[in-house]
């Protein structure tokens, strides 16, 4: 616990306390009162001791240095979204006339869509806010490339803001921009997500029934984002029902690292109605182990087949060249893609999205606190229900650029 002191000629408390390495560290509370000046010791004490064993989000962190800041007196600037994209406006003397209109009407169109959202603090404004944005335009008919630019100036806005301190980070950074030719991936939403959990009653390949093993493939893929390969392959000592928790290991990635995934309360009740074998090392969907991703008969081609089933329409976004084949917006690689847009639009911050998607450096490999899987199992509640919608196949459509 920090203690306080007085030093000669000075009228405030000093706070003395020690760092996470046990270094003595002293620092004015800038406080005359006791009471105040201790309640300032104590997080003094905490920003240097805890917060990297608790490893809070980038946000948390920037509301304990305002928190200490307004102790202190003095107070972190604040400035709400409009006031800080109006700013960035008014900087851009040096810019021609024609950039300045085009610039006042992409942030006319930015704020707008914010509603009164673009009142509250800059600190507040999310990825999935701008991931919105994003998709509201491209809805409206703009070309992937004019979206990219909107979405570029954006970035900048935040960035010059990171840069001065007004934000922690830069929510737009999370955002994917569309490349030259609008390939865009997919995103599978809970509706479709149903309808192929429908459509694999009774869904059968080569006289094999494997309509259970499907579904519980696509609830695993899309509630904890790991690749099909991944997925296929999962063993029952990958699953731990006691704690809630999914551990595995990337097969695609040569520095391996454990991610583990709290189990959203749909995937945990299909997992819990399964017959769980004696032996941990017996495969989840005996139907889809073991077998290749692509080829003639592989996952890939079992799983187009099944969105066919479900009435779920793909749309070609690149056409193969050579021995190339064509590439689709929606397949079996959609769900890691879904898992970490579903996440961005629930709030979920991108430390946490990282950490569940496993975009971690060799590095990071160590064992989560028990804050940290608090804080992912609380991300991944937020992912949508796919119960809550009607069961039923969508209306079948014939795949655009599909043979």
């Amino acid at each position: 616990m920090p203690s306080l002191r007085k030093v000669p000629n000075s009228p405030f408390w000093i706070a003395c306390f020690r760092d996470q390495k046990g270094k003595q560290c002293n620092r004015s509370t800038k406080k005359r009162d006791k009471k105040s000046a201790m309640a300032a010791a104590l997080d003094f004490e905490r920003v240097a001791r805890g917060w990297l064993a608790e490893n809070p989000t980038a946000t948390a962190l920037y509301k304990l240095a305002a928190d200490l800041s307004e102790r202190i007196g003095q107070p972190m600037k604040s400035v709400t979204i409009r006031e800080e994209f109006k700013a960035y406006l008014k900087g851009l003397e040096s810019k021609s006339a024609s950039t300045r209109v085009r610039y006042e009407q992409i942030i006319r169109e930015f704020l707008s869509s914010l509603g009164n959202s673009a009142e509250k603090n800059l600190a507040a404004l999310s990825s999935g806010e701008v991931l919105a944005f994003r998709d509201a335009r491209l809805k409206a008919g703009i070309s992937p490339t004019s979206s990219d630019f909107e979405l570029k100036l954006i970035r900048s806005v935040l960035k010059k803001a990171l840069v001065a301190g007004r934000i922690p980070s830069n929510p737009a950074a999370a955002v994917d921009s569309l490349n030259e030719k609008g390939a865009v991936r997919g995103v599978f939403e809970p509706e479709q997500v149903r309808a192929l959990l429908m459509a694999c009653e009774g869904f059968k390949k080569k006289g094999r029934d494997c309509g259970n093993d499907w579904r519980g493939a696509c609830l695993l893929a899309f509630y904890t984002g790991a690749r099909l390969s991944d997925v296929a392959n999962m063993k029952w000592r990958n699953v731990d029902l006691q704690n809630r928790l999914l551990f595995y290991s990337e097969k695609k990635k040569r520095f391996q690292s454990e991610i583990r995934v709290p189990l959203h309360e749909e995937l945990e009740s299909h997992l819990l109605s399964l017959n769980a074998p004696d032996d941990p090392e017996a495969v989840l969907f005996p139907g889809l182990a073991g077998r290749e991703t692509g080829g003639a008969n592989g996952l890939s081609r079992e799983f187009v087949a099944l969105m066919d089933a479900a009435g779920i329409e793909r749309r070609q976004i690149r056409e193969g060249s050579g021995v190339g084949r064509n590439i689709y917006d929606l397949g079996e690689h959609s769900f890691r893609h879904s898992f970490n847009t579903h996440l961005m639009r629930a709030g979920v911050p991108e430390d946490l999205r990282q950490r569940l998607c496993g975009h971690e450096s060799k590095e990071v490999s160590r064992r989560y606190t028990h804050k940290e899987v608090e804080d992912l199992r609380a991300s991944v509640a937020k992912l949508p229900s796919v119960s809550a919608f009607p069961a039923k196949r969508l209306p079948a459509r014939k795949a655009k650029g599909a043979k």
